[in-house]
């Protein structure tokens, strides 16, 4: 069952998704909750967007900056009843199912998760990343990557440095690849991988 209200990256913008269904106080509760559970994952003066899939809720918008106010965040905007072609179908993380890791992958280390992996730190030479959704790298990568390990299409793989003698995405391996010498950004297009460089 979905969350009433829960966050996503869509093109390095936060958003969080008020769903329809709910009152206008329920979705306010699921918000708060879910943006206290996250403040680990922002700094101070970050700020996010908020989406209402119905429009009709657009007076809460109100109390959500209010109360991001209260954890030093902003909020950048919002949309009502449809986002933006831009921000539809592009690369996308799920917050409410992602795991952070601050922390260097020792070799022997493996991490798992069903939803998206960000990781702020290495990934060491026989240390292992397995996700059903994407994987963001803040650092080096010499160890081995897997995301779309349930094959789906819409994932992607950032890394900051990649070095791997194994990568796959979406079932499509990558052995002993020549990585770009700058962070690399792998993606799924027409049931084809594509390795791009990116700026971080």
């Amino acid at each position: 069952m979905e969350e009433p209200v829960y966050a996503k990256i869509i093109d390095g913008d936060i958003i969080f998704y008020f769903t329809k269904g709910n009152t206008q106080k329920e979705l306010f509760e699921h918000f708060k909750k879910e943006l206290v559970k996250m403040k680990s994952f922002f700094n101070i003066g970050d700020s996010f967007y908020v989406y209402f899939e119905d429009g009709s809720q657009h007076n809460l918008l109100n109390s959500v900056i209010k109360f991001a106010k209260t954890l030093d965040l902003n909020v950048a905007g919002a949309y009502f009843g449809k986002l933006p072609e831009g921000k539809v179908g592009n690369k996308e993380l799920n917050l409410s199912s992602t795991q952070i890791y601050r922390k260097h992958l020792r070799s022997g280390q493996v991490v798992q998760n069903p939803g998206d992996i960000i990781i702020f730190g290495n990934v060491n030479q026989g240390a292992e990343v397995n996700a059903g959704g994407s994987i963001i790298i803040f650092g080096k990568v010499y160890g081995t990557l897997r995301a779309g390990i349930t094959l789906k299409k819409n994932v992607f793989i950032i890394a900051y440095e990649l070095n791997s003698p194994l990568v796959e995405i979406a079932g499509i391996p990558f052995f002993n690849h020549e990585w770009p010498k700058s962070p690399v950004s792998i993606r799924i297009e027409e049931n084809k991988a594509l390795v791009e460089p990116v700026e971080l």
